[in-house]
């Protein structure tokens, strides 16, 4: 985000009130002895404690840490790699000093300790200003009890680097202590639901501490991509500090306390303000001109801004970078082509407003940042990204320029934020992001026998917004023979026909229509499912338990219709029965239902998704929904040949 330089005086250190919990080289009895994590019983290693301890000495964070983990199995012991990141920078802003690090294992009833030197670490420079520090602990087996210690020394305190409890092992017990001297204040953001729920105030003002304990290891689920946004985790940002009173050459000027974006509208004018951003929010003439050199004559405000971002998407090429900060200035976009998604995003901007069409940057936190909600105060650090609201025609739409397949008015999925922090001359802050869609697939199908006593299905199945979308991608990607090849697998049948419409006006669609020879009439009994095209031929949901909410990334709603001419000489022998359940809060419904008629039978189905994110709490009462929608669909409908009499 930005990077914020105080010049922070104060040299009186900060008394440590309390040490670590944890002796170096001293274990327990149940720390030896434990072979299971009770909670986790297949972990294959432990985090038996961790500790972080933060206090502050002239003006700098010193973060103290103590990690001790277990060997469970022989799978695990590829937790003896270690690798500790930090940002050295170009002088040295985070520095790692005062490394310990031992291994003891169980030999004949004794314990074998060896402690690693100093050359068994490595620093590694990566990019960007990052360094690594790795190393290997030796003799590893099941049983070994790993630990270290060190001292890390950080000179930019206006955000203190997250504290994440949790670990991609079982954590028994993880501490995090920090001690804010009386000169500084913080802004604090906690996430979730033990972190929160935890007792953290200590007796002494401005002493925290954070002791969770029995934490599940973090590993990916279905539908939960970005788990990172779910962690437990503490971070704070500087709200302010004390200034000292010093004599100058005109006289005293006294002592204070200098607030550090105290609103949003500071923010939004401290990142307005920097150069580089400025550039495309405030064009001279000279770039004004080479705005103007596209020009759109369309009547309406949507269809001249949908113009212009087509001629942004076609014109300016991503280079993969991210960000909510442009690196490069509006005169440098246009001559070189290619930028980042801050950077191609205010370009549009830029030309949307030489067509006199409104628009604003957004500040999002996408998916996968490590954030669920935003917290509603104005922490600089929580956001990551930079998309556009525009306002044309009364409507707002929120607008991301970096890939030309996505049309005008829709986000990729990783941008799909409920809120964001739209940047104003005036009245700045957080904005729900509605982003209008009816996202869902619409399948109609009818089947019936031909002159030759065969079942033809002929099926018409249309995906709509965000569905339409993958599916688009999902053909492009895999060339259209390979995508038909696997759509037709999953409708099932003998292919007879297949086609592709694939449209972005006036709304994203892409229509299969499929032909297939599904049986005979020559057996006595044929059995049909109903549905040629399923959004999901198994229950995606296997595990017990979850640890994390269930995220859909959109809300949708599917309706099939299937109507099945009963061929002469046989009868509706048996079918499956009308159905209509939902989800705790009616998150999901569903709803099947036959009615016959005239020879005919028809059966609708409609599956509605109501919230886009389910809690971990519903995810038994979700499994078991989603068993009976699946069984349901799959269920056949029994036509049998009339007897003769």
């Amino acid at each position: 985000m930005i990077k914020f330089l105080l010049l922070l005086f104060l040299s009186m250190g900060v008394r440590i009130v309390e040490g670590q919990e944890m002796r170096f080289g001293k274990y327990s009895q149940a720390e030896i002895k434990l072979t299971e994590v009770d909670f986790e019983p297949e972990a294959n290693a432990v985090v038996l404690e961790e500790f972080s301890r933060n206090q502050f000495m002239g003006g700098i964070q010193h973060t103290n840490v103590h990690r001790r983990i277990k060997v469970l199995k022989e799978s695990g012991k590829s937790n003896g790699d270690v690798k500790i990141a930090y940002y050295f920078g170009d002088d040295g802003v985070e520095m790692i000093q005062k490394f310990s690090a031992q291994i003891m294992n169980i030999i004949d009833g004794k314990e074998e300790v060896i402690m690693l030197s100093k050359k068994d670490y490595f620093e590694v420079d990566r990019e960007n200003g990052w360094k690594e520090i790795r190393f290997t602990f030796p003799n590893v087996r099941e049983g070994s009890i790993m630990e270290y210690e060190y001292l890390k020394i950080d000179k930019n305190i206006t955000f203190l680097d997250s504290y994440l409890f949790q670990n991609e092992v079982p954590t028994l017990k993880s501490v995090y202590f920090l001690e804010i001297p009386p000169y500084l204040t913080y802004r604090m953001l906690l996430q979730g639901d033990a972190t929160i729920k935890a007792e953290y105030q200590t007796s002494k003002a401005g002493v925290y501490k954070w002791t969770l304990t029995n934490l599940r290891s973090i590993f990916g689920e279905p539908y939960m991509n970005h788990y990172v946004d779910y962690l437990e985790k503490v971070e704070f940002q500087l709200a302010g500090y004390a200034v000292r009173n010093k004599i100058d050459g005109y006289g005293t000027n006294p002592g204070g306390y200098k607030e550090i974006l105290g609103s949003w509208q500071e923010l939004s004018n401290t990142i307005r303000e920097i150069p580089d951003f400025n550039s495309y929010m405030n064009p001279n003439n000279t770039i004004e001109n080479r705005l103007k050199s596209f020009r759109t004559s369309s009547e309406s405000e949507s269809d001249r801004a949908k113009e212009i971002y087509k001629y942004v998407t076609e014109k300016f090429k991503f280079n993969g970078k991210s960000g909510d900060i442009p690196s490069q200035n509006l005169k440098s976009l246009l001559d070189i082509g290619r930028g980042s998604r801050a950077e191609i995003n205010l370009s549009l901007l830029a030309h949307l407003k030489t067509n006199n069409i409104e628009s604003f940057p957004m500040l999002i936190s996408s998916k996968g940042n490590g954030r669920s909600t935003l917290v509603e105060a104005p922490f600089a650090g929580q956001f990551n990204q930079l998309i556009l609201m525009v306002k044309a025609d009364g409507k707002e739409f929120f607008v991301d320029a970096t890939d030309p397949n996505i049309p005008f008015g829709y986000l990729p999925l990783e941008n799909h934020s409920s809120s964001g922090f739209i940047l104003l001359e005036k009245e700045s802050g957080l904005r729900p992001i509605q982003l209008t869609h009816r996202s869902g697939i619409k399948q109609m199908t009818n089947i019936k026998a031909n002159e030759h006593g065969e079942l033809i299905s002929e099926s018409t199945i249309r995906f709509l917004d965000y569905e339409a979308l993958a599916m688009s991608k999902k053909n492009e990607s895999r060339g259209e023979d390979e995508f038909k090849k696997e759509f037709f697998n999953k409708t099932g049948g003998e292919y007879l026909d297949f086609v592709i419409e694939d449209t972005d006006e006036p709304r994203k669609q892409l229509d299969a229509k499929v032909k297939s020879l599904l049986t005979t009439t020559a057996s006595e009994t044929i059995f049909l499912i109903p549905f040629q095209y399923q959004r999901w031929t198994d229950n995606p949901f296997q595990s017990e338990y979850r640890s994390f909410p269930v995220d859909f990334n959109y809300v949708f709603s599917d309706n099939y219709t299937t109507i099945i001419d009963i061929p002469e000489g046989f009868e509706l022998d048996d079918f499956p029965e009308d159905a209509a359940i939902n989800t705790p809060g009616d998150a999901v419904f569903f709803s099947y239902k036959i009615t016959k008629f005239d020879g005919k039978v028809q059966i609708n189905a409609t599956l509605d998704l109501r919230r886009k994110v389910i809690e971990a709490s519903h995810y038994p009462e979700l499994k078991y929904f989603m068993e009976i929608v699946i069984s349901k669909l799959k269920e056949p409908l029994v036509l049998k040949k009339i007897s003769q009499p």
